[in-house]
């Protein structure tokens, strides 16, 4: 099912045409060739009753029974009918149906651009019309004559410009004939078809008068227009006139056979007729039809001259523009769809070329427009999706590089553990092959293999190198473990002959010792005598000393007496110093008072200068007082300092003398008591000493001389073990000398790798550059955003000021409405097609064709804004891509020639 959508209204208030959002939306889902039937007439005569029974419904389109239109402006059926041609091919029919031309409440003007709206946008133009064609049926499409005047087929001054080759560009014309009574006969009886009707009503009539030639006008403009035309006719569809007004609510059996027949006969043309519309290659389809009505309608509310050629570039641009835009996104879906993509260069490749056909499926599905048209926009979205490929590629490989980086790493780390672990060099040839095996599988990029190599040449020598230098430093330090071991025993022997000599000696000197302690006992038996003698001196000493601490602990008790009255005297001058300084406070506050008075009372100068004099005499003689008692106290504080040192040195001194008496009286007691007891239990202890130092020093020579046996044993077996390190130690060399041969092969094959390195580094270099540039020109893209995006807010600006101005304009045209306008939308002189004063002069932009070139996109910008072009500059300057100066220097162009 579906219903009407209304495609173009007429604003009364505004005295502009509207386009239905809604229409539009159903147009652009339109994607294949479109068919437009428009049906034309005069009001009331059955246009929708023939667009529903296209439809094969009787509650489509709205008919009426009374003399009030029913249709306003230009309808749509909601849902296209799909056409399938016997070739195969199909379509989309779309129906328009509109309003009646020459109804009571119209103006000639009006008709005539509802008139050329639906031959603008029809494939298959029918023309309803009551009763056959006469004079006066002829000179009722007299609009014609107006249309031919002001539709142009390229604007002026292009090469096919004006009106020439408009019937080329014009939809097939059926004039529908309605209660149709006549015969269609020739004078001599032949009968003829509605076609051969037709063509004989539009001869020329003879003559040249006026009248003659406006007749022949008419016809000549029909002719034309219409190249390819028919007619048709149909018979009344019943006699009863109550029932005709109800027709569509009528079962069909009701209706004449005739008109039945005629009806489907009809019905068979149209569908036979209505093929989808061209402009020259191009076939229209929705998005293209509803890019049409949007640009034939804004000419006609700017009082522009509408021009096919440039409404089908125009929306061609558009459209290729869109496509552009589609192409870009599904190359982006598509690669971002596929899921992760190898580094390898033909799994890029690859990837690129599938997001490539997706880029084209979806650009060739939305673009339109000549084959010029289509390969510019193809170049741009071609290079935007290289420069896409380019950042896509130049990610995944950078990508890539750094995994190959991070697995090198590893590699590097694990060779040197293994190395550190003290692997040999079979066990790090396994090592780096294992790592080879899982390196060759988890990396990828072009570079992999050049980087491994370099790994190689860098990694394998200077193991290898370190496993050789371990070895013979092994080998190096088990030679000299063994020379030191030799070395070592042989000092052991030495050492334990040494110490049986020293034996010997001890024995002797053991000996010597026992009687030199005999010795000492008779010396320490005179020692006893002398400290007995001496204890008597020291208790004499002792009782001296006791004396002397006495008379101390007498002087320090005097002493602090003393000290307690030097700290009361401190006191005192303290409290005295206190005292003086707040009387010192006082009289300065006293002073400042009196001084204040001084200021206020001049009168009283002489008694406060006297007292002033005085209080500074007391003030002095207190500040000397202060003093005084501040160097007396400070007197005090030294005596009191002498005093606390004096005491202590004296508390000191008793100590001592106090400890050196008990140390005195201990010893002299203690050597009193076991002086001969020490000397007879030294005896005792020299001589056990010696007895059994003597059998331990027989034991200790007799267990050396054994030992000395077995370390010559052992060191004829360490000279067969240097015997035998020394011929490893000649193997070991001889296997190094092998290795060092094989790692200056390996140095070899280095140098060559390090050159094919440098190779990859220079070819780095250049990708760098490259991506430098790609920079540059992603920084220069972004300033060009923020210029725009500038652009953009200055043109908002002026867009609320030319608004503003515009509110102005419509209050002087709303002043103005009460006087005669002769402006038409077409430039016409016919009262009827007056327009509010301003509106003909509204889209013109006069400006020098050579000066166009010269100007900046904002001065072009400023030009259009002025001429009132404010959505299309709005529309272009939020474009995506952002457009260039060639694409406004275009528009300005376009605007310019329409305006001529």
């Amino acid at each position: 099912m579906g219903s009407p959508l209304e495609l173009i209204k007429f604003n009364a208030q505004t005295g502009k045409f509207e386009v239905g959002a809604t229409a539009l939306a159903t147009l652009r889902k339109v994607k294949g060739p479109i068919a437009v039937v428009a049906v034309c007439g005069r009001a009331r005569q059955g246009k929708s009753f023939i667009l529903n029974q296209l439809l094969q419904s009787s509650s489509g389109f709205q008919v009426g029974a009374t003399h009030r239109p029913c249709t306003k402006g230009l309808w749509m059926w909601s849902t296209p009918q799909r056409i399938n041609v016997p070739d195969g091919s199909s379509h989309h029919l779309v129906l328009l149906d509109t309003e009646g031309v020459d109804a009571y409440d119209q103006t000639a003007q009006y008709s005539t651009q509802i008139f050329s709206l639906a031959v603008l946008l029809s494939s298959l133009f029918v023309y309803n019309q009551m009763g056959g064609i006469d004079e006066s049926a002829l000179d009722r499409l007299g609009m014609v004559t107006e249309m031919t005047k002001h539709v142009r087929v390229r604007a002026a001054g292009a090469s096919g410009g004006g009106d020439q080759g408009l019937g080329e560009h014009s939809p097939a014309f059926l004039w529908l004939l309605r209660d149709f009574y006549l015969k269609l006969e020739e004078e001599g009886g032949r009968k003829i078809t509605p076609k051969e009707y037709l063509e004989t009503a539009l001869r020329l009539v003879p003559g040249t008068s006026a009248a003659v030639q406006s007749k022949n006008a008419i016809r000549t403009s029909i002719s034309q227009l219409f190249p390819v035309r028919d007619c048709f006719t149909l018979v009344r569809p019943m006699v009863d006139e109550a029932a005709l007004s109800q027709m569509d609510t009528l079962p069909r059996e009701n209706l004449r056979p005739e008109f039945r027949q005629g009806v489907k006969d009809l019905m068979a043309l149209i569908f036979q007729r209505a093929v989808p519309k061209r402009f020259g290659l191009q076939l229209m389809t929705g998005p293209v039809l509803a890019g049409l009505v949007e640009a034939y309608v804004s000419a006609i509310n700017q009082g522009a001259v509408p021009t096919i050629a440039t409404a089908w570039q125009g929306v061609a641009e558009s459209e290729c523009r869109r496509a552009c835009d589609a192409a870009e996104a599904a190359y982006v879906a598509n690669w971002k769809g596929g899921g992760e993509v190898s580094a390898e260069e033909s799994e890029l490749e690859a990837r690129h070329q599938q997001s490539l056909e997706a880029a084209r499926a979806a650009f060739g599905e939305i673009a339109v427009g000549d084959e010029c048209i289509r390969k510019a926009h193809e170049a741009r979205w071609m290079t935007a999706v290289a420069s896409r490929y380019k950042d896509f590629r130049g990610c995944r490989l950078a990508e890539a590089a750094a995994a190959v980086n991070e697995l090198l790493y590893k590699g590097a780390n694990e060779v040197a553990k293994a190395v550190r672990g003290g692997a040999d060099l079979l066990a790090l040839q396994q090592i780096i092959a294992s790592f080879v095996t899982s390196y060759e599988k988890a990396a990828a990029g072009p570079t992999k293999f050049q980087k491994l190599a370099a790994f190689l040449v860098e990694t394998w020598p200077a193991a290898a190198s370190q496993v050789l230098d371990r070895h013979a430093a092994a080998a190096e330090a088990a030679q000299k473990a063994l020379q030191g071991e030799m070395a070592e025993l042989r000092g052991k022997l030495s050492a334990e002959n040494q110490r049986a000599e020293q034996a010997e000696r001890h024995r002797r000197d053991m000996t010597n010792t026992a009687k030199s302690l005999h010795e000492q006992l008779n010396v320490a038996q005179q020692d006893a005598m002398r400290m007995r003698a001496a204890l008597e001196q020291k208790s004499g000493a002792a009782a001296a000393l006791q004396q002397e601490l006495a008379g101390a602990q007498r002087d320090i008790t005097q002493m602090q007496a003393d000290m307690k009255q030097k700290s009361d005297a401190a006191a005192i001058l303290q409290q005295q110093l206190a005292e003086s300084k707040r009387e010192i406070v006082q009289m300065r506050e006293v002073l400042d008072q009196k001084s204040g008075a001084a200021a206020t009372l001049q009168q009283q100068l002489t008694g406060t200068q006297e007292e002033l004099v005085r209080l500074r005499t007391a003030l002095k003689q207190e500040s000397d007082a202060s003093a005084s008692f501040q160097q007396q106290l400070a007197e005090a504080q030294q005596d009191a300092a002498r005093l606390r040192a004096n005491l202590d040195q004296k508390t000191a001194k008793v100590a001592a003398l106090e400890a050196q008496m008990s140390e005195v009286l201990v010893v002299s007691e203690r050597k009193q008591a076991s002086a001969v007891e020490l000397a007879d239990a030294r005896v005792r202890a020299a001589q056990s000493e010696f007895q059994s130092k003597l059998s331990e020093m027989t034991v200790v020579l007799t267990a050396e001389r054994a030992r000395a046996e077995s370390l010559a044993a052992d060191l004829e077996g360490l000279a067969a073990r240097c015997t035998s390190a020394e011929g490893r130690l000649a193997a070991q060399e001889a296997e190094a000398s092998e290795w060092r041969s094989k790692y200056m092969r390996e140095a070899s094959l280095k140098l060559e790798l390090q050159g094919q390195r440098d190779q990859a580094r220079d070819s780095l270099q250049l990708v760098t550059v490259e991506r430098d540039s790609v920079a540059r020109e992603r920084d220069a893209a972004r300033a060009e955003a923020e210029q725009l995006r500038a652009d953009l807010l200055a043109e908002t600006h002026a867009k609320e000021a030319l608004q503003a101005q515009m509110d102005g304009y419509m209050a002087e045209a709303q002043a103005a409405r009460t006087q005669p306008v002769a402006a038409a939308l077409y430039g016409g002189d016919n009262d009827e097609n007056s327009n509010p004063s301003g509106e003909a002069n509204r889209g013109r932009v006069i400006v020098d064709a050579g000066s166009i070139a010269k100007m900046s996109i904002q001065e072009i910008k400023d030009t259009l804004t002025q001429a009132g072009y404010q959505e299309e500059v709005w529309t272009l300057a939020n474009r995506r891509p952002a457009a260039k100066k060639a694409d406004w220097i275009a528009m300005l162009q376009s605007r310019s020639q329409a305006s001529s």
